[in-house]
């Protein structure tokens, strides 16, 4: 049986905690944990990006699936927070940000594959 990595065991002692402080109705510390599990979600994502080792397609994907992750992260806690009525320019940013993080995974990937960058620069004509 595989062992939990040590930010696994931190992402689900947070999301516990963070869990039973809702249910009591703490909001300072609901708010301040919520903090610590973002944190605590960028070190877990950060352990899953694939390493550059492997082919273009694969990180694409997996890099790809994260930022999705990410971006329905950004697309739900807005209404967690329990903001009401339409709210045009927030709701624009909302999803404006949302698309553009898969957009930057995406950009990041094809950056951090030299063979990528020297075929598009072939492309424009530049050697």
């Amino acid at each position: 049986m595989p062992r939990p990595r040590p930010q696994d065991v931190l992402f689900a002692t947070l999301g516990l905690v963070l869990i039973v402080l809702m249910a009591f109705d703490i909001r300072v510390v609901v708010l301040a944990l919520l903090g610590a599990f973002a944190c605590g979600a960028i070190y877990l994502f950060a352990g899953m990006m694939p390493d550059r080792t492997e082919s273009f397609w694969q990180r694409i994907f997996i890099s790809g699936f994260l930022a999705i992750v990410m971006s329905s992260l950004v697309l739900i806690l807005p209404g967690t927070f329990g903001l009401k009525g339409p709210h045009p320019d927030l709701q624009k940013t909302v999803v404006v940000v949302a698309g553009l993080i898969p957009l930057a995974a995406i950009g990041f990937e094809i950056i951090r594959t030299p063979r990528v960058i020297q075929g598009i620069l072939r492309c424009f004509g530049y050697r």
